[in-house]
């Protein structure tokens, strides 16, 4: 349930969130061009190339944070119930902060591995008007 919820829950705040990303990373690869702020980097966009190209890398994203969340909290209680199972639930009530942190930093860094390649191919859309041609 835990995966499932985060997966969820991941892929529709990040998704949500696509148009600030895309003002977001044109203003960090052409901080000339794009210099008005985040509420100008709207218009700006809009203007020139309609309001549908602050939904670039929506698909990227979605897909991207919906696998990064299953991992996440997914792997999270998965580590968690590891150690317990493990150390022995006596030990593990002693040691449950630094099991907390180990369980979400192994977690983290797996559910990262996954979104690392969706996360190049949403920059890739954003800086690339050509790439998905």
């Amino acid at each position: 349930k835990g995966a499932a919820a985060g997966g969820i829950c991941c892929s529709i705040t990040h998704g949500a969130l696509t148009p600030v990303d895309v003002v977001k990373t044109r203003v960090q690869l052409d901080p000339v061009k794009y210099n008005r702020g985040l509420v100008g980097g709207f218009k700006q966009i809009i203007g020139e190339e309609g309001a549908m190209a602050l939904t670039t890398g929506l698909g990227a994203t979605v897909v991207g944070y919906f696998i990064q969340g299953w991992f996440k909290f997914g792997g999270v209680e998965y580590f968690k119930i590891a150690a317990v199972d493990a150390l022995g639930e006596e030990k593990a009530w002693e040691m449950k902060t630094p099991i907390y942190l180990g369980a979400a930093a192994g977690a983290e860094f797996i559910a990262d591995m996954f979104l690392c390649p969706l996360e190049a191919v949403r920059i890739r859309g954003v800086s690339d008007p050509t790439f998905s041609d």
